[in-house]
């Protein structure tokens, strides 16, 4: 890597399948070596949804790349999302993206400071609000 600058290829970038299914990831920002925010590719298959959440220290920005429309559940609204829109979370708004309809959403998702990896997230039931315990 450059001290200034880095470059990769999104094809050199290991795309990583979740366990169990649902969404896919590339990690662009740790293929890139950022250090002061997170960025991802997602591609959310017909019926994947990441968990319902906020964030102890990240604040999010969302753009629909392609798959649209696309819905987003905000603090308990459903957000119609269309290809080329950015949507700005702040750390503490409950969100998580759904994928209601018949095509693969792929996402860009970039979260800045990075926090503390997974457990900046804080899953929170989206019936009652409360938080669900991490295991």
């Amino acid at each position: 890597m450059a001290d200034g600058f880095t470059h990769v290829r999104a094809d050199d970038v290991e795309r990583r399948e979740r366990k169990g299914g649902g969404p896919a990831s590339q990690d662009f920002a740790g293929a890139t070596g950022c250090e002061e925010m997170t960025c991802r590719v997602w591609v959310f298959h017909p019926g994947d949804q990441m968990a319902y959440h906020r964030h102890h220290s990240q604040e999010e920005l969302y753009h629909l790349i392609a798959g649209g429309p696309q819905e987003m559940l905000i603090e308990g609204e459903v957000v119609v999302i269309e290809d080329g829109d950015w949507l700005r979370v702040g750390k503490d708004t409950t969100r998580r993206i759904q994928n209601n309809s018949d095509r693969d959403g792929h996402w860009l998702i970039v979260g800045a400071p990075p926090g503390t990896g997974i457990t900046d997230g804080i899953r929170i039931d989206p019936e009652t609000g409360q938080e669900i315990p991490r295991t």
